[in-house]
């Protein structure tokens, strides 16, 4: 296969597309024939990996339909003796990486997950693929070009972040990183943030990886005057000065504060996580860029992405398997652990649904009718505006990742997360457990304030967007006389201080604050602790 580069440097840039995003022009049917008869490959190599055995027995099934029949849904807790220990001798062959994932739920601390070396070259061209699609603005554009300085604020290897999306994706295209990943490696993340920026000024940036979050705080301060950003004799440097003059220059012209658009003008901005659609308008307003949302895994890879619309994200055919369990199954295996919920395939899916997620590995990954604990949102069977015959999804939230109050209302993360921000109060972070208080659950909001807010104020504005956005906790209140919402104000440089002493601890770099959504008695004490120390 001719590299992505030299198609490039030939010209043959409609090759190019088509080599890494022509899944795009699939029709329905077409993407399910790729999946079965991927799937049927996939079933020959488990039928010689002991591991796959351990999961479903001798009798490997030979069809589609015998694998849905037959063979249970997984999860990580099925495959723990053998991986967490890192046992080659389970798998087809040596694996060619490792990679990392923070087991969110905490049961492991983390998980480890073998990466095959197809499985590993296939992760890589989609990463390459999503970078394609992020930087484009039509249908077979092909923005990128070689030396492209990639700005990269996610986690470093052995985490996917950095051993695909980073480290992989320099396997297909020469890319630039800042800091280099070499360098970085070595960093904590604060100073590879911070020495990440510094470079940007001198050499300007053409990608940035990132997390949302971090973008809009550099936003944030560019928009406060640069009061948190600490200048040295570093800004003295020509390139520095010349990049802020400019934007200087830029900012007066439009009568308002200098923004980073005013400064670098990235082609492609590719971020993940629950938080994108909630600072989507903000990280545009700071960046003058839409980002573009993927949706990836340790264990699933990467599943979807968006496309340059920047609308729904899109399937991939060719990572994994895909079924999905619809809410109500969902819903009822929750309730019965014996229950085994049904599921149904991509072409069965009904827009405006929730499903929670099903994989199957291909390319020799070993994870095999897989629950990786994530509910999704089909919001359209397809998308109409670029013509794309596939349907289009949203990340909806973590399966664990529910409050539910009374049995009644079932709050996701995004959800409350909107709630807070709809306020515009400014905050550090937050985190909201459901406890019991005079017999009755309520949702406790912990949340630590930036100015002096009146917390009463605060919390019945928060009760109300609530009702807005969700109708059934709106009927707690009509149906059940529940008024669940109760806040608590945690002091100036809490989650510093948690950060602070879940690092001295030796956490890993995933469980250095606390999950946003059901965090532990063991989390909400030390969170209190640390507010105390305030």
């Amino acid at each position: 296969m001719t590299s992505a580069v030299d198609l490039l440097r030939q010209g043959r840039v409609e090759d190019l597309w088509r080599s890494y995003c022509g899944f795009v022009d699939l029709s329905l049917d077409e993407f399910m024939y790729i999946q079965k008869r991927l799937l049927l490959e996939q079933l020959q190599l488990l039928r010689e990996m002991p591991l796959a055995r351990k999961i479903m027995g001798d009798s490997v099934p030979a069809t589609v339909e015998e694998f849905r029949q037959t063979v249970p849904l997984t999860t990580y807790r099925d495959y723990t003796p053998y991986l967490l220990e890192k046992d080659d001798s389970m798998l087809l062959e040596a694996p060619a990486a490792w990679v990392r994932t923070s087991g969110r739920s905490g049961e492991y601390g983390c998980k480890w997950v073998p990466y095959s070396a197809q499985m590993y070259e296939h992760a890589n061209q989609q990463a390459f693929a999503g970078l394609i699609l992020a930087a484009a603005t039509r249908h077979g554009e092909v923005l990128l070009e070689e030396d492209d300085i990639i700005f990269n604020t996610l986690a470093p290897e052995p985490y996917i972040s950095g051993a695909v999306y980073t480290r992989g994706l320099l396997t297909q295209f020469p890319f630039r990183f800042i800091p280099p990943l070499d360098e970085s490696a070595k960093m904590e993340f604060g100073e590879r943030i911070q020495t990440g920026f510094q470079l940007a000024m001198k050499s300007g940036v053409d990608i940035i990886y990132g997390l949302a979050s971090i973008l809009v705080r550099v936003g944030e301060q560019f928009n406060s005057g640069g009061r948190s950003f600490q200048f040295s004799s570093f800004y003295l440097h020509p390139a520095v000065v010349s990049r802020l003059s400019r934007g200087m220059f830029r900012a007066r012209l439009f009568g308002r504060r200098m923004l980073p658009k005013d400064i670098w003008h990235p082609k492609a901005i590719g971020v993940g996580g629950m938080d994108v659609s909630i600072f989507r308008d903000r990280i545009y307003e700071y960046w003058g860029k839409q980002p573009n949302e993927g949706y990836a895994g340790s264990e699933i890879m990467v599943v979807a992405c968006q496309l340059w619309n920047h609308k729904g994200m899109t399937f991939y055919p060719d990572a994994n398997f895909l079924e999905f369990i619809p809410e109500d199954e969902h819903i009822r295996g929750r309730q019965d652990p014996n229950y085994g919920p049904q599921t149904v395939l991509l072409n069965e899916v009904q827009a405006g649904q929730k499903y929670e997620l099903v994989v199957t590995n291909f390319h020799g990954g070993v994870f095999v009718r897989y629950r990786p604990g994530d509910l999704i949102e089909i919001i359209a069977c397809r998308d109409e505006e670029l013509g794309v015959d596939i349907p289009q999804m949203v990340f909806h939230t973590r399966a664990d990742e529910i409050v539910d109050i009374a049995g009644f209302t079932r709050l996701t993360e995004k959800t409350i997360w909107k709630a807070i921000q709809a306020t515009n109060v400014a905050y550090s972070d937050w985190t909201a457990s459901k406890e019991v208080e005079g017999g009755k659950p309520v949702l406790r909001l912990y949340i630590e304030l930036k100015h002096d807010e009146d917390l009463d104020e605060l919390r019945a504005e928060i009760h109300a967007n609530l009702t807005k956005l969700d109708n059934d906790y709106r009927d707690l209140g009509r149906l059940l006389d529940l008024d669940p919402l109760r806040l608590t104000r945690l002091s100036p440089g809490t989650f510093d201080r948690y950060y602070i002493m879940k690092k001295q601890a030796g956490a890993d770099l995933a469980h250095m604050k606390p999950p946003h959504v059901n965090p532990s008695p063991e989390n909400v004490r030390q969170l209190l602790q640390a507010s105390e120390q305030g």
